[in-house]
């Protein structure tokens, strides 16, 4: 049907999918200069068929939500009705997983919530959409789900004789449990249906699955599926638990509130700043920050020794971690009391604070503290210098002596030895456990068994690989940064700097930013490698943090930084002293500490 013009308007360019009763087409709304999406009904259908066609165009027009597709028109061509809808080509909703932690994971969950939303609004109006599924729930171009395809709606009862008792319409992977027993239905089948959505998006894969319809139906009215953090690691117990809830086998137990996730998603922002690099994918990227145009110095604060390289400060409820001489620092926010936890060797790397404080030593080992207490200790067979990586109950061990130690709940699950010294912190990306060492590979391992799916030659690597939308940005230590992509194990790009580069990356949106020893700081596309702009800043060993629109860094001639996406400085303080630990944007204030022990808190207000 392609090339025809429908109401003398709509010109059909190419279709987008088709189902048992209808065909959907990208079209050009000719009137308005628009994209839109059309819905023809095919001429074999059926009157029951025609009828539902009908009772989905009455549905969507009288829905207003910004997370429902809007109807545009309807008509008839040559005894054909169609429909117009917005056009929603960003993908199903399932592209936006699986979940990482970081802004990955989090997009998720404000994407769950937008469509909570929706479907409270659906339900309010005495609908209930009765087939959710990745394809029915789609993605603007930025991100923005919409629910549409309401075609096997039940509207009040305009639709109860379309169906009958023992005849199951929707589709059997989504299924809630007594959609699929025929019983009638409430809202919360569509909570459940969701629920299933979530668990694949999170996961990678449904909740149950079987060689037929009826293995899976039998699966979602009398099994329990499988916790999600079971098949993906860097799923938080809290997200898990909120999944789970909704796919409960009682309709009544299933929560409704659109907030589900609020919860979880304030923990996923804590746990970043709880971690190095903010997260297990290495991003750099922090989830909030202040104006920085805003900023001044509020305070300085002696910490009474000097700091540990390489290391970062890490943020737990209203607590700074940093590794100093032979303590790991404590600095209460509220208060300026700074508690020292005496180590017997220096601190060699930076510290991780999830169900406890973790930091790595000169003496090979990693030490675990919860309050006051040293309540576990792992040795490996040279010194820490890389943080360890917490997902979980399991914990992941990078030593100099080129061993990747693996833990779970305390007990040791694997070791994996490289063929030259692991010096940066694994990250955990799309699956799977990257470890760079100095030997210039990178290993790609299960994180499960620590067996090597593959590796692949980037050069010595120091800084910490970082991760977004898919792709591995690895930093070398000669100065060069590769976009690797994990899955398909190609080299997209690489960008050649002129100074070592010693401190871990930051990413937005589009550009990865890097600082190398040659004083220059780089905005590179992700797309192409290219760069966008470059800005004199001094030599910096630090990792740079980006937040709240901006980039933070500090340099070894004591300069701190903040710069825009532009590549203009928008602020500058100046004097610091050697810095060698990242900048920690929070909420209000950005802390920066230089070698000699002395914190700098610039705050804004």
């Amino acid at each position: 049907m392609t090339a025809v013009v429908l109401g003398g308007r709509y010109r059909l360019e190419a279709p987008l999918g088709q189902g048992g009763m209808a065909e959907v087409f990208r079209a050009v709304d000719e009137r308005l200069g628009r994209l839109v999406a059309v819905k023809v009904l095919h001429a074999r259908a059926l009157p029951p068929e025609r009828e539902r066609f009908f009772l989905e165009v009455r549905a969507l027009s009288r829905l207003f939500h910004p997370g429902i597709v809007q109807v545009l028109d309807l008509g008839e061509e040559e005894g054909r009705p169609y429909f117009v809808m917005e056009l929603v080509d960003g993908g199903p909703f399932d592209t936006l997983g699986p979940f990482e932690e970081g802004p990955e994971g989090e997009r998720i969950l404000r994407a769950a919530t937008q469509v909570l939303e929706a479907l409270a609004h659906l339900h309010a109006q005495g609908v209930i959409h009765r087939d959710l599924t990745p394809k029915n729930i789609l993605l603007t171009k930025e991100g923005h789900p919409k629910v549409m395809d309401l075609g096997l709606a039940y509207i009040l009862q305009e639709s109860r004789h379309l169906t009958r008792t023992g005849y199951t319409l929707g589709t059997p992977t989504y299924m809630a449990p007594e959609q699929a027993k025929g019983l009638p239905l409430s809202p919360k089948a569509d909570l459940y249906s969701f629920g299933a959505v979530l668990y694949r998006t999170l996961t990678g894969k449904a909740p149950f699955e079987g060689e037929n319809d009826q293995a899976i139906l039998f699966q979602h009215v009398y099994e329990e599926p499988k916790p999600p953090e079971a098949l993906n690691p860097a799923i938080p117990r809290g997200v898990s638990e909120a999944v789970l809830g909704l796919l409960a086998k009682h309709p009544e137990e299933r929560p409704g509130h659109p907030s589900l996730f609020q919860g979880p998603l304030r923990d996923l922002e804590a746990l970043r700043l709880a971690t190095p690099r903010a997260g297990a994918s290495r991003s750099g990227h922090y989830p909030f920050g202040p104006d920085p145009r805003r900023l001044s110095l509020k305070a300085r604060l002696d910490l009474g020794g000097e700091t540990a390289w390489p290391g970062e400060m890490v943020h737990l409820q209203g607590r700074v971690y940093l590794g100093s001489e032979r303590h790991l620092l404590e600095v209460d926010l509220y208060t300026g009391e700074v508690r020292r936890h005496p180590l017997p060797d220096a601190a060699s790397s930076p510290p991780v604070a999830r169900g406890g404080v973790y930091i790595g030593g000169f003496d090979g080992k990693v030490r675990r503290f919860r309050g006051q207490a040293l309540d576990w200790t792992a040795s490996t067979g040279a010194e820490v210098t890389a943080a360890p990586l917490v997902l979980g109950d399991r914990v992941y061990i990078a030593s100099r002596d080129g061993t990747l130690y693996a833990y779970r709940k305390d007990e040791p699950l694997f070791r994996f030895h490289a063929g030259g010294h692991l010096a940066a912190s694994p990250t955990f990306y799309r699956g799977l456990l990257f470890v760079g060492a100095e030997n210039g590979w990178l290993y790609a391992l299960d994180p499960e068994t620590g067996v090597l799916r593959y590796k692949v030659r980037a050069g010595a690597i120091h800084a910490p690989v970082a991760a977004f939308r898919g792709r591995l940005f690895i930093p070398t230590w000669e100065g060069e940064v590769y976009a690797f992509d994990p899955l398909s194990r190609e080299t997209l790009w690489n960008a050649e700097l002129e100074g070592e580069v010693w401190g871990g990356l930051a990413v937005d949106e589009e550009r990865v930013y890097v600082a190398a020893w040659d004083g220059v700081l780089r905005a590179l596309d992700q797309a192409t490698g290219e760069e966008a702009w470059s800005l004199e800043v001094g030599k910096v060993t630090a990792g740079l943090s980006y937040a709240s629109g901006h980039v933070f860094l500090a340099t070894e001639e004591g300069r701190f930084l903040a710069v825009d996406q532009r590549g203009q400085v928008v602020f500058e303080a100046t004097g610091l002293g050697s810095v060698q630990v990242p900048p920690l944007p929070l909420a209000q204030e950005v802390l920066v500490v230089n070698t000699l022990g002395r914190l700098y808190r610039f705050g804004v207000g």
